[in-house]
């Protein structure tokens, strides 16, 4: 078997290059038709393409719908799913209004990925109008809602992977976070752990506005210099493109939260996902929310997890797509 390393180099994006090791495993054919995005695989005369993160098992409406964060909200909702309380935002004023009114809440664009423009408990009023000017601007929908204010929902963020009827992987997402040493500044300990997450091949965490937000919380700045052993949490974002990390924990889901996630799923008309989960406690039923579901969901999260076993989730995502063309 090749290295990851080289199943990267060979396709010449991290998504894909997990695909083509789970071809290899599954004795799949494939040939990457072009590098950096496109791949096709062979199986029994049966034939698919992968695009980037993009496999035969996303259909239209649905990614439309997940991409849509108000729409996933509606649809939900109508599902009798469990969903924090949402409105479309569309001025200064009418963020405020929503600030007054729910006092912890999250201001994000209607459609963008990775979690950039999203601001997470905003404190003051100007906060919120920064937070309101920064998700209109990295708001990537055309047409209709552009921002929308949602209520904050207190707990860990997991993701959950659905392929079918299945789970096949899960992972608590956590924010980035720096521990001081009683010499570094922030900004020095931010500069050291992105030398660690450039050698995993992840994007590094960046001195925005929720990071501003954290530091003033922590009565800190980038020039403070924490104590030694002291945790500075920097986002309430865990996004792993936004400086998070993963620790994988398949093993605490509960029942309730694997059927809450393939319900959901099936609600948008999914076979395949990435189901963001908040709530307390993964074991058991307790008061959550469903944050957000993941289209073209990345594998990253499964494979370049900080704390457990990396889970090759690809795996089973290419034995579905085979089996599934072979009984077609």
């Amino acid at each position: 078997m090749k290295t990851y390393k080289e199943y990267l180099k060979e396709a010449g994006n991290v998504h894909l290059a997990y695909y083509l090791e789970a071809a290899d495993i599954l004795d799949i054919k494939y040939k990457v038709l072009v590098h950096r995005l496109l791949a096709k695989f062979d199986y029994k005369d049966k034939v698919w393409f992968i695009i980037n993160t993009a496999t035969p098992l996303t259909n239209s409406p649905s990614s439309t719908i997940a991409k849509r964060k108000h729409l996933t909200n509606l649809v939900l909702t109508e599902a009798d799913l469990p969903v924090p309380k949402q409105v479309p935002i569309d001025s200064p004023i009418d963020a405020i209004k929503f600030f007054d009114a729910y006092k912890e809440i999250v201001i994000k664009p209607a459609q963008q990925l990775g979690g950039i423009g999203i601001t997470i408990l905003p404190s003051t009023e100007q906060d919120v109008i920064k937070a309101y000017r920064l998700a209109k601007e990295k708001n990537r929908s055309k047409s209709g809602t552009e921002v929308l204010g949602e209520e904050f929902v207190h707990g860990d963020n997991y993701r959950l992977l659905v392929v079918g009827e299945k789970v096949v992987g899960a992972v608590r997402r956590k924010a980035a976070e720096i521990i001081g040493n009683g010499k570094n500044t922030v900004k020095e300990l931010i500069d050291i752990s992105n030398i660690d997450r450039k050698e995993n091949i992840l994007k590094p965490i960046t001195a925005d506005n929720e990071v501003e937000l954290r530091l003033r919380e922590h009565n800190m700045t980038l020039d403070s210099i924490p104590k030694l052993g002291e945790r500075i949490k920097l986002r309430y974002s865990c996004n792993l493109s936004a400086g998070g990390t993963t620790q994988e924990c398949m093993a605490e889901v509960g029942d309730y939260y694997k059927d809450l996630a393939i319900r959901t799923t099936k609600a948008i008309g999914m076979e395949f996902g990435g189901i963001d989960i908040i709530t307390p406690n993964i074991s058991k039923k307790s008061k959550c929310a469903i944050n957000e579901i993941n289209y073209n969901p990345g594998l990253r999260l499964h494979y370049k997890v900080h704390e457990g076993k990396v889970v090759k989730v690809a795996v089973p995502i290419m034995e579905y797509i085979r089996d599934k063309y072979l009984n077609s």
